[in-house]
């Protein structure tokens, strides 16, 4: 993995876009590194950096598209210029951070706040179906930013910027009023080996604090008791009914309770979504406790997924033995208590 603060500081520098070589000059030898985040437009810069003194620059002219020259109007001396050095690259935005909702499970959601200049709305992450969390992008002022979603923003967000200098006094108390946090990109992303932007573990562990204060517990249900489990209770004497897409009824003789997935340890950590696990078990529901290669929810890793099933359902549960066993018969996996999906 590759820290993105270099070239965070570079953009931030030239207010997220400038010539190819202007670029260079910034990245030096991580250029090729982060070259596949800019993107060409259509038009030349007017300037860049003089090739032997990174302080001064030199003027751009063209006389046709194949005759482009560097000009040091001091000393008149002239080179001739390559093309690709002259076009003006601009930070690929969504490209970065289309790469961080893939990585980060969120729902992309890109438009510019057109009210506020450099603001835009990056994506949305559900922490249920009536709470979402907005996910923001400043790549100007972070407090003019603020003040305009202090006025149209009633719930917590997340709010990323290109700085990284500390925040004053003033800035931390507006997003502390707003339940909101701020993140630094220099600080908190970085690039894989593929070339794909990630949030990295600084991110990841801020995120998820952040995200467990505002997701909503499960709503509490009258009928839901909890589970009271006789001593002794089997698996084969289990019944386990999908109510919708959350919840699940579990029945044993005498006993009966509802249960939201995060009530059995199925929800990610980082936005309160279920887990593979709780998927795999809706897997089993639609296809009645068995699954085999065959099935179309049957992936590569369905051997692990099903084990670190097993453990959280006899973990919530309380019930020994092994809910869910390979069966060589059908070259496939069975569970043990019957499984049915709603309806």
């Amino acid at each position: 993995m590759r820290s993105m603060e270099p070239f965070w500081r570079a953009a931030r520098r030239c207010r997220n876009e400038t010539t190819l070589a202007h670029w260079r000059q910034m990245l030096g030898e991580q250029l090729p590194f982060f070259e596949h985040l800019l993107l060409a437009m259509d038009q030349l810069g007017s300037h860049i950096p003089s090739p032997t003194c990174g302080w001064t620059w030199w003027d751009v002219e063209v006389c046709d598209q194949q005759s482009i020259y560097a000009i040091n109007k001091a000393t008149m001396e002239t080179q001739t210029l390559p093309r690709r050095d002259a076009v003006v690259f601009r930070v690929n935005v969504p490209l970065i951070f289309r790469s961080i909702c893939r990585t980060s499970d969120w729902r992309w959601d890109y438009h510019e706040v057109r009210e506020a200049e450099g603001l835009s709305r990056i994506a949305v992450n559900s922490l249920s179906p009536s709470v979402q969390l907005s996910i923001f992008y400043a790549s100007g002022g972070l407090d003019a930013a603020l003040s305009h979603l202090l006025a149209i923003c009633n719930r917590p967000f997340v709010i990323f910027r290109t700085g990284d200098r500390d925040l004053d006094p003033n800035t931390q108390l507006t997003l502390q009023r707003m339940q909101s946090i701020e993140l630094a990109l220099p600080h908190y992303t970085k690039l894989s080996d593929r070339g794909i932007v990630a949030l990295n573990d600084s991110a990841l562990q801020r995120l998820t604090y952040f995200l467990r204060q505002h997701s909503p517990p499960p709503e509490p249900n009258p009928q839901n008791r909890g589970l009271d489990v006789p001593a002794g209770t089997a698996w084969n004497s289990v019944q386990i009914r999908f109510i919708d897409y959350e919840t699940i009824r579990v029945s044993v003789p005498g006993s009966s309770g509802i249960f939201h997935y995060t009530q059995l340890g199925m929800a990610n950590s980082r936005n309160a979504k279920p887990v593979k696990q709780w998927q795999l078990l809706r897997t089993y529901a639609d296809n009645h406790g068995v699954l085999t290669w065959r099935d179309s929810g049957a992936a590569q890793n369905v051997k692990k997924q099903t084990q670190e099933l097993n453990k959280k359902l006899i973990a919530s549960l309380g019930i020994a033995g092994t809910p869910i066993e390979y069966d060589r018969s059908i070259k496939g996996y069975r569970t043990a208590f019957r499984i049915d999906s709603d309806g």
